[in-house]
């Protein structure tokens, strides 16, 4: 019996990087490895993105372009009512290749996946919807701005962009949310046609299942399935006589936006220095926030200490730099930069956030701080630079965590015993995976 054939349906990918895009690539090549027939479906955002080409060995079929291309030019009403109808020509498209695939794998539960839905209850063919957020976080404060810390809350540069600002607080979507705000007969509908597919709903993290709750979206089939990491590519620095170079080094891989909580860490950064002035801080990484993340490191006196590399292809050569990772998100879905760090037998300090609190045990293979506290975290990371036993011990057992439940390979086995179970082929699978974690919840 040949394979299930799989459409893997994602609002943005390569070359835009990002969490999902990364996860979407690494899946989809895989199981092309594997012998499965897998492609990616996606949004043409620009010019320069072909409307079919191949990347990493993944056929990558792009649509809408003369709808999306440029739209950010547009008014803002304008702007939605583009995507609203790029959504629908990405329906006609799933409509029409339906005879090509077996499996609608959406990344994301918004509008897409409720055609993607119809689309399957239609044809009968198979769907699994991938949340990729465990749900908005609320930051309070008077306004939206960077964390103050030390600093003059008055100055103008402290401020993020206004469209970050919901009733006083900024805020991020999660799935749920972007549903629920339009409004309850939008849900309703949601909850219908998710039935009606038998749907399975995967879930990356626990608290992704909390978020299900909070919304009263429980369905029949949840599943969780966390992001995996290569351990082939990420793994730890066979340079091992150079461990000394790198004590006093710290490595933050991320984006440079207001969700990543760079400007927390840099006002944990600037205790630190009075600390331990010999420490450095890498921040690999680009985004909106970059310029003014650059002028909070030299209101703070960090420019000495702290480099900014921007993107950077090989990331696991830029994590041996260092000893320790940080991430000081202030929300994450299962944040991937965690699992490369703790593969290459880095020992991460990490807000408490979705997919974090999951993988780093506090005190066995990494720290967890919360989230806005920089004090918290400007101790945590001295407690590991004064003690490089515990870092190193930390590394080892945070590259077994990884090596235990955080494999691709792991994973994969996991998607592949899905994909059989809801093609009626898991009989294939029973003898050689074990039984994937399934919540099951009445309707």
């Amino acid at each position: 019996m040949s394979e299930p054939r799989i459409y893997i349906v994602i609002s943005t990918f390569f070359p835009s990087v990002g969490g999902a895009e990364n996860q979407a690539l690494l899946q989809s090549s895989s199981l092309r490895k594997s012998g499965y027939e897998a492609t990616v479906v996606t949004f043409r955002h620009s010019r320069e993105w072909l409307p079919r080409e191949v990347v990493g060995g993944v056929p990558v079929l792009r649509v809408a372009g003369m709808l999306l291309i440029d739209r950010w030019k547009r008014p803002r009403l304008l702007q939605k009512l583009l995507f609203l109808m790029a959504i629908l020509v990405l329906g006609w498209t799933l409509w029409q290749q339906r005879r090509n695939y077996d499996i609608l794998h959406v990344y994301n539960l918004g509008v897409p996946a409720l055609i993607a839905a119809l689309i399957c209850r239609l044809s009968g063919k198979a769907l699994i919807i991938a949340i990729r957020s465990a749900g908005s976080s609320t930051v309070s404060g008077a306004g939206p701005s960077l964390h103050v810390g030390s600093l003059d809350a008055s100055a103008a540069w402290l401020r993020v962009d206004e469209r970050l600002r919901a009733n006083g607080q900024v805020r991020v979507s999660s799935d749920l949310e972007a549903l629920a705000r339009m409004g309850k007969p939008v849900m309703r509908l949601a909850r219908f046609l998710l039935s009606s597919t038998h749907a399975v709903i995967v879930v990356l993290s626990s608290r992704m299942k909390k978020s299900l709750l909070a919304y009263d979206f429980t369905l029949p089939d949840i599943q969780l399935i966390p992001n995996g990491v290569d351990i082939n590519r990420f793994k730890p620095d066979p340079e091992a006589a150079a461990l000394s170079e790198r004590e006093q080094v710290v490595v933050c891989i991320s984006g440079l936006r207001y969700e990543k909580g760079i400007d927390v860490l840099l006002q944990a950064w600037s205790l630190v220095h009075q600390q331990a002035p010999q420490a450095r801080l890498i921040i690999v990484g680009r985004g909106t926030l970059e310029d003014q993340l650059k002028h909070m490191a030299q209101a703070l006196g960090l420019t000495d200490c702290v480099e900014f590399t921007g993107i950077q292809s090989d990331i696991p050569a830029q994590l041996h730099r260092g000893s320790i990772m940080v991430l000081p998100s202030r929300w994450e879905g299962m944040p991937n930069a965690v699992l490369e760090a703790m593969a290459c037998g880095l020992p991460c300090v990490a807000t408490r956030v979705s997919g974090s609190e999951d993988i780093i045990q506090h005190g066995v293979n990494g720290l967890l701080v919360e989230v806005e506290d920089h004090q918290g975290m400007a101790q945590a990371l001295l407690a590991l630079l004064r003690e490089p036993p515990l870092v190193q011990k930390y590394g080892r057992a945070a590259r077994a965590t990884v090596e235990r439940h955080y494999s691709l390979e792991q994973v994969m086995l996991s998607y592949k015993e899905l994909y059989a179970r809801v093609t009626g082929r898991s009989e294939e699978y029973t003898s050689v995976l074990p039984p994937s974690k399934i919540y099951q919840q009445s309707s």
